[in-house]
């Protein structure tokens, strides 16, 4: 991610719990990564480190999407909900 060498250490904690979602791609090839997540993270853990991560455009959409959820939420008058303003 940053463009150098970096420590292996360094990518379990990227300022984190779990390591760098990256980590599988940068480390393949050194060593079997994939077996070293799993004897050192729990299952939910496991999940999130190796499962490829969504797909930019995706991720955008999504937080578009958030965004204007939050932006009609704001404008909607105390005890009021978007449902009821249509009818």
């Amino acid at each position: 991610m940053l463009g150098h060498e970096l420590s292996f250490s360094y990518c379990r904690q990227p300022g984190r719990d779990l390591p760098c979602g990256r980590i599988g791609d940068c480390w393949w090839e050194i060593f079997d990564v994939e077996s070293f997540v799993r004897a050192h993270y729990n299952d939910e853990q496991v999940r999130q480190v190796l499962c490829p991560p969504k797909p930019k455009m995706l991720s955008l959409i999504e937080l578009i999407q958030q965004a204007q959820k939050a932006g009609s939420d704001a404008c909607q008058p105390e005890g009021s909900s978007a449902e009821n303003a249509e009818d």
